[in-house]
């Protein structure tokens, strides 16, 4: 973290700019850019979880009669917001931050899927036990479901699909 700051406060605008547009950067930069794709993925998983929940299949409310169906409902709504957010993240790290040519397209976002899979599955599961055994609203169990995904996927990306 101290190298970003010292790089941004060593650069003008203009060469911090060619760098968060080159792909060819220092790992602490490259981090930050990922992280920003993250970022902006988990605000398109955020947006169509919460729509979901709240108009599709509900279960926002802890109203709800049964913590199974609230459950299940966070689980459909939050495979569906999942094809989505990965989608993004996938075409945002394709063009910025990674190197692609390692593989072909397909075969680059299958493995980026296959890859973005264990924090998911991880995070639902977290999620539906927060809903199912504790009664937690979705809104609340849905950081259960955030927090499994950061780590694994960077790394994972990093080495096994992308260049280095």
């Amino acid at each position: 973290m101290r190298e970003l700051i010292r790089f941004l406060r060593d650069n003008d605008l203009r060469t911090i700019l060619a760098a968060l547009h080159s792909r060819e950067v220092h790992p602490v930069i490259q981090f930050f850019k990922y992280a920003v794709c993250g970022v902006a993925a988990l605000v398109v998983h955020t947006a169509i979880f919460f729509l979901l929940a709240s108009f599709v299949l509900p279960s926002l409310e802890t109203n709800v009669s049964d913590d199974g169906i609230r459950a299940n409902h966070a689980l459909i709504n939050t495979g569906i917001a999942f094809i989505f957010s990965n989608a993004t993240v996938y075409w945002l790290n394709h063009r910025w931050v990674f190197t692609p040519g390692r593989h072909s397209k397909l075969n680059e976002f299958l493995y980026f899927t296959l890859v973005n899979a264990p924090g998911a599955v991880s995070g639902v599961a977290v999620q539906d036990w927060l809903i199912r055994s504790h009664g937690w609203p979705a809104w609340a169990a849905f950081a259960g479901f955030v927090l499994p995904n950061v780590l694994v996927n960077f790394a994972c990306r990093k080495f096994f699909i992308f260049h280095k």
